[in-house]
């Protein structure tokens, strides 16, 4: 919505100036109207109204932020490139830029936002600080290049952080010719983040840890220490089973039988009530002359 007012001053220039200071805006963002001009017995009068532009409307939405947020910056717009850029300087404009771009990116986005509710069809709005996308491009080229000579070496897939469409974009276009490597993005939303997949190369396949298809580690701490302890532990059931078995009391089978062996004493004793002394093949003796 545009803002005008109507002053009267004993001059034209006089209430051109007083409509500027009223509006707080400069000369070259205004439009006057001159509604009658002074003279002797009778004042001037103007209507000063605030063109709005694009420029103009990010500009206010991002001092009027500032001002909320309590930081001491000011941004100014200008155009380049068929862009309208608001540039922040001041004392807190590290406050202003967060980490990794984050405030600065939560600023662009609610410019952008309110921009285009206000203008339909207007440029495209770009907000920064200290020169910070500048700089931060300039780190994401060179890193992006390190990574893709990175995955053509190990021959294996490289997956970025989740970044912003601003920082992907930059990874995109800094690989867009590259003969070694090729980008791709995966992830919805906040999780959206960049694949560096590298070319001419067979890939890597992905093992577990440890170097085990199965998943088991072979290793002295893995695999083989676990071996060896089923091992002991089968060995240990099995002396267990034996001392569970039944002992066998031998003793020998008094004179007058027919054999002499070895026998248990429960077992003799149930022969001999089946049929009187036991007549039996010796396991170890001899039979008796």
């Amino acid at each position: 919505m545009e803002k005008s007012v109507v002053v009267k001053a004993s001059n034209v220039d006089l209430a051109v100036e007083k409509a500027l200071a009223e509006l707080g805006v400069s000369k070259d963002r205004v439009q006057v109207e001159v509604l009658q001009k002074g003279g002797l017995f009778q004042r001037a009068e103007v209507r000063v109204t605030v063109r709005e532009t694009a420029q103009t409307l990010a500009e206010d939405f991002v001092n009027g932020l500032l001002g909320a947020m309590n930081l001491k910056a000011r941004g100014t717009a200008f155009e380049r490139d068929g862009e309208v850029v608001v540039d922040i300087d001041g004392e807190d404009g590290g406050a202003a830029i967060g980490y990794r771009g984050e405030v600065l990116d939560a600023i662009q986005f609610l410019t952008r936002t309110y921009v285009g509710q206000e203008k339909s069809g207007s440029a495209k709005i770009v907000v920064d600080c200290e020169n910070y996308r500048a700089k931060r491009r300039d780190t994401l080229v060179a890193l992006a290049g390190r990574l893709a000579e990175k995955a053509y070496r190990t021959r294996r897939k490289i997956v970025l952080e989740p970044m912003n469409p601003f920082e992907r974009r930059i990874i995109h276009g800094a690989l867009a010719d590259s003969e070694i490597a090729e980008t791709h993005s995966e992830g919805e939303e906040h999780d959206r983040h960049v694949v560096i997949v590298p070319k001419g190369v067979e890939l890597r396949e992905d093992r577990p840890r440890g170097g085990r298809r199965d998943g088991r580690r072979d290793d002295r701490r893995g695999g083989r220490r676990d071996d060896r302890r089923n091992g002991r532990n089968d060995a240990r059931r099995d002396d267990r089973r034996r001392e569970r078995a039944p002992r066998v009391e031998e003793e020998e089978v008094p004179d007058g039988n027919e054999y002499r062996g070895y026998y248990t004493e429960s077992f003799v004793k149930a022969e001999q009530q089946k049929s009187g002394p036991p007549k039996f093949k010796s396991f170890g003796g001899g039979k008796r002359r």
